[in-house]
């Protein structure tokens, strides 16, 4: 059971990575392209929101964990009636494109992981204050 949260965690941390990684360097790169290695309040932020609210958030509200976005393009539908090799290569580019949406889904709910759970925490807390 804790083997399973744990191999959840690192996967939801490795589906945000790249965008982690992009915010990142959007965030410290000089004009010219250079990277360097700073720390400022946005990266603070950026790296507490990665390391400490995402996986949290993702633990809070387990719905979060499953990709409602899935892609399925016409051009397959159409295809489907005829069995040709056309119909491997859209499967692919819509397995591509669904790859795409999940890491993109991922990096921003990463992005927006502390705001949001951090509403939810104060909307648990009045809550309980309330009743």
């Amino acid at each position: 059971m804790m083997k399973d949260k744990a191999i959840n965690i690192l996967t939801a941390e490795l589906s945000a990575l790249p965008v982690l990684i992009m915010t990142y360097y959007a965030l410290t790169a000089k004009p010219t392209g250079q990277w360097q290695l700073t720390f400022s309040l946005p990266v603070y932020w950026l790296i507490s929101s990665d390391l400490l609210a995402y996986p949290w958030l993702l633990i809070r509200i387990p719905r979060l964990r499953h990709n409602p976005l899935k892609m399925n393009s016409l051009a397959l539908k159409a295809s489907s009636r005829y069995n040709c090799r056309l119909n491997e290569r859209v499967a692919r580019w819509d397995d591509e494109m669904n790859l795409a949406i999940f890491l993109l889904e991922r990096g921003c709910l990463m992005l927006l992981s502390e705001p949001l759970l951090l509403g939810d925490l104060g909307y648990h807390s009045v809550r309980r204050l309330w009743y």
